[in-house]
């Protein structure tokens, strides 16, 4: 009966159907997924470059839904655990689907997911297993891709003026990727930060390079990897350097994107490891084993061989960044074994880290329960569970200092129109390990209590209504709190496709947060309540070759003692492509008004491969962007970025310190090339 039911989609469902294949559909897709995941500052973790890359591939290598494993659909980062389980569950319940309009069917599965996935996902009935390890077969069509990037500032900032940056005011990228199927690659990723210096007394060639090997399904191994990799087991209470959402717009996503061992193509200089990692199959059973060696950056105090706090920017502009440059050595060595029956996995975590000088924080009262020392080892144990129409999921986390991590949830959808999450997590103020990261406030794992609960309805096809709360508190002090403190975060949203060519959401969003307050009357700081409250309206339009997006926000604050403030922006994004090399023109213009630093904005801006912006607007002005793509060769793309900000409120500097700039205006530029061709 089912079957029959999927005539009337075999109609409708090619409306949501991408009839073009082209680098600016995917560019397009990846905008629309990270313009729904980095909305603010709250802390969001966007791994552009693995985002790039996946969809990249899966949108010319589409995934089989008939022999999809859950590892693969964790891959379209924009699908929540419960879809992702839902599609498996139809298809086994199903043997196998006969026809991709089967999708409308899978619970959970709306409208708005179902856009999103179609253009990487395909049925076919063939049961020949493509990953496995056929030299010549590997090695018969070989990817290549070359990709090279320069950006900087017209401005003089402060630093190049008083010569006090050493290096030139210009940043430069180089990347090599190769991919032979699907089951080999490797790649190398060089970079230059703006004031860096590319050749001199302290250093002689790119400023921070990246290399890997990663091999699937090589003999005994599911996956190798050697060089830079990231690590991601459970839910990130030991390590995760997966895509975390974190709270967004997608609020049933709140699990790592990925699990296991990945490679490391991205230029980010801290959320990595280096050395080498396995995972071995045996049954049921998963076993991944990693050790990791390379080097921190951390100014040291002689007189102790100690340090106190690890540099995460990788920006040595100065004499004194490079004082910091590469001073400890941190060892990593870690196992996951994990074990599957049916609908269950049970897995265990072990953690042991090294470093060759010691941490001591800086002697404030809310480093108290900091680690110090040099030597720091874990253990987790984490589930999950999805026997029907609800998936149940957590880990649990114990350090050497006996501080303990949780975190546990429930995701369900009773009926079909109808998801939710409900996740709880407590994390000890003493819980404090180097390379942790999970679902909160913030991505730090450390002094935190909270419940967090999130609902998406469909009540008519093309509307449905997002909503999360998260209830939290902080036991113990924290940088900007000088008591223990609690706080509130919630949104509501509405999204509506009326037709093909338009569509638009209305996002209300609220934040109440305490932290210190002084009162001049008193002689020590007091607690009180922070308020956030923003309104967002976004219509895009699509039509042929010109596209529209018209944004307005308006925000307000609440500080203590002081009047209501608010902030409002007026955003209008042109676009226009043409099959003419390909070429397309994206126009971004910000009119905002934001005079207090609570009231700031966030707007995503389209960008060159590889990179993604979203820049913090405070003060009075306006910012207009122009970025242009086109092939003048079949092979080679090239993308042009101009933006400049305009500030009309009286200023007469832009930044602060060494990156300050004279005047109200601030212009940047971006210049990248991508070549990519197949060797046979």
């Amino acid at each position: 009966m089912r079957r029959i039911l999927t005539i009337i989609p075999m109609i409708l469902l090619p409306l949501l159907v991408f009839s073009q294949n082209t680098d600016r559909d995917i560019e397009q897709i990846i905008e629309n997924i990270t313009d729904y995941m980095s909305e603010d500052d709250e802390g969001q973790s966007i791994d552009i470059d693995i985002l790039y890359d996946d969809l990249t591939y899966f949108y010319t290598n589409k995934i089989n839904l008939n022999a999809a494993t859950k590892e693969q659909l964790q891959r379209l980062q924009f699908l929540s655990d419960i879809q992702i389980e839902n599609i498996l569950r139809y298809v086994y319940t199903a043997n196998q689907m006969q026809t991709i309009y089967e999708l409308q069917l899978v619970d959970g599965l709306d409208y708005f997911a179902l856009q999103l996935l179609l253009p990487f996902v395909c049925v076919q009935t063939t049961t020949t297993d493509t990953n496995k390890w056929i030299v010549k077969d590997v090695f018969s069509r070989i990817k290549h891709e070359i990709f090279a990037r320069t950006d900087g500032t017209v401005e003089r900032k402060k630093g190049y003026i008083e010569k006090k940056y050493i290096g030139e005011p210009f940043y430069g990228q180089f990347r090599y990727n190769l991919k032979a199927s699907n089951l080999l690659q490797a790649g190398l990723t060089a970079e230059k930060d703006a004031g860096e210096q590319f050749w001199g007394n302290h250093n002689k060639g790119f400023d921070s390079y990246t290399a890997y090997i990663q091999a699937d399904k090589l003999w005994k191994f599911e996956r190798i990897v050697v060089g830079d990799f990231r690590a991601t087991f459970g839910q990130g209470l030991i390590m995760n350097g997966a895509f975390n959402a974190g709270k967004s717009s997608y609020v049933l996503k709140v699990t790592p994107s990925q699990s296991g061992l990945v490679r490391k193509s991205s230029s980010d200089e801290y959320n990595f490891f280096r050395g080498v990692g396995a995972t071995v199959r045996i049954n049921n059973i998963n076993i991944t084993a990693m050790y990791s060696l390379r080097y921190l950056d951390a100014l040291i105090d002689s007189t102790n061989n100690s340090f106190s706090s690890i540099n995460t920017s990788g920006l040595f502009r100065t004499e004194g960044d490079w004082k910091r440059r590469n001073n400890v050595s941190a060892q990593a060595i870690a196992a996951n074994i994990n074990y599957r029956i049916g609908s269950l996995k049970l897995g265990v975590t072990l953690y042991d880290g090294c470093l060759s000088k010691t941490l001591i924080p800086k002697d404030v009262p809310y480093t108290l329960y900091s680690f110090r020392g040099q030597r720091q080892s874990a253990a987790a144990i984490d589930y999950y569970w999805s026997p029907g129409k609800f998936t149940i999921f957590g880990e649990t986390s114990i350090t050497d200092r006996s501080a303990i991590a949780t975190i546990n949830g429930v995701a369900l959808t009773p009926v079909s129109i109808v998801s939710l999450v409900v996740l709880h997590r407590y994390y000890s103020p003493s819980y404090d390990l180097l390379f942790a990261k999970a679902f909160g406030k913030s991505t730090h794992v450390s002094n935190e209590n909270g419940i967090y609960m999130g609902a998406e309805i469909n009540p008519i096809r093309k509307l449905k209504i997002s909503a999360y709360g998260d209830v939290f508190s902080h036991p113990y002090l924290t940088y900007n709190a000088s008591a223990p403190t609690k706080g509130l975060d919630a949104m509501l949203q509405l999204d509506f496709t009326p037709t093909r060519k338009l569509s638009m959401y209305l996002r209300g969003k609220h934040g109440d947060n305490e932290r210190n307050f002084k009162d001049n009357s008193q002689p020590t700081y007091m607690i009180a309540n922070y308020r956030r409250q923003s309104i967002r309206y976004n219509l895009s339009y699509k039509m042929r070759q010109l596209s529209l997006r018209t944004i307005a926000e308006v925000n307000f604050a609440k500080a203590p003692q002081s009047s209501v403030t608010h902030g409002i922006a007026l955003v209008q994004d042109i676009g226009y492509n043409t099959d003419w090399h390909n070429l397309t023109i994206k126009l971004h213009y910000v009119f905002f008004n934001a005079r207090e630093f609570a009231n700031r904005l966030y707007f995503y801006e389209h960008d060159v491969p590889y990179s993604m912006f979203t820049p913090m607007l405070y003060g009075v002005g306006n910012r207009y962007c122009i970025n242009v793509q086109m092939e003048p060769l079949r092979s080679l793309s090239v993308y042009l970025r101009f933006a400049q900000t305009i500030y009309t409120d009286k200023r007469n500097s832009i930044g602060s310190g060494l990156e300050s700039i004279q005047g109200n205006v601030k212009t940047d530029f971006k210049i990248a090339v991508k070549w990519r061709f197949i060797t046979r």
